[in-house]
């Protein structure tokens, strides 16, 4: 074959011509996600398995497809080493920024980016690669004390409070969720916790390496009925046509 026309082209997350044998995963996906937004019960997804078997493109295209069926995204990937405030500090003030610019937009987008600020300030003298800038003062009281476990929920409250104003959800897309921190990762997993007990339209769909389902439930014993886990691995061979 022409090498200028083959289109296998393995890559680091690089999507396929076709993504296929994946129908079932994207479609239980797009149904936790929906019943999320409508304030009802679902697991958060996270996919997992070995290195190169397409996490990273699925994660990817569950971000693009919600995206497109209008809810707020946040995309980001977890650097070894860095920190869970310096993670999402950005991307979730663009997500904010842009739900506070649409038209049946109230006060709800912009108090969550005040809660933003003064969760930015809080973090930065405790987690030293937190560079962020917001225009707004912080929200007194609001995700402000400097305890992550305690401001993460406050922030991520809010925002959720903002989505549901605005009809829509805010879902948080993670890669490489192995690189978190323990008290990061049981952080995120408190949090989420407890938006889901409160209802909150604010959805986690991660990826990572397999050793994340043991060490979920070393952080916290509640992660199996949190997380619906996806094992992502080979495709199996089709099966032969009845002669």
């Amino acid at each position: 074959m022409d090498p200028r026309k083959n289109p296998y082209a393995p890559g680091a997350g690089t999507p396929p011509p076709e993504l296929a044998g994946r129908d079932r995963l994207l479609e239980n996906a797009s149904i936790g996600l929906d019943r999320i937004r409508a304030g009802l019960s679902a697991k958060c997804l996270v996919m997992v398995g070995l290195r190169g078997v397409g996490k990273t493109v699925l994660l990817n295209r569950i971000a693009t497809d919600a995206e497109g069926r209008g809810f707020a995204t946040v995309v980001v990937e977890a650097p070894e080493g860095g920190s869970l405030p310096a993670l999402l500090a950005s991307p979730l003030r663009t997500a904010l920024v842009k739900m506070s610019r649409q038209a049946t937009a109230g006060e709800g987008a912009k108090r969550a980016l005040r809660a933003l600020a003064g969760f930015a300030s809080a973090m930065k003298v405790k987690y030293q690669d937190l560079e962020f800038g917001v225009e707004l003062d912080g929200e007194p009281g609001v995700a402000d004390s400097g305890n992550l476990e305690h401001d993460l929920l406050d922030l991520l409250r809010v925002a959720g409070e903002a989505a549901r104003e605005n009809k829509t959800a805010l879902a948080l897309f993670v890669d490489e969720l192995q690189y978190l921190e323990r008290s990061q990762f049981g952080a995120l997993l408190t949090a989420f916790h407890r938006l889901g007990q409160m209802q909150l339209p604010v959805a986690l769909v991660g990826a990572g390496l397999p050793q994340i389902v043991a060490r979920a439930g070393e952080v916290r014993s509640y992660a199996e009925r949190l997380f619906s886990f996806a094992d992502i691995g080979p495709l199996g061979r089709p099966l032969p046509c009845p002669s």
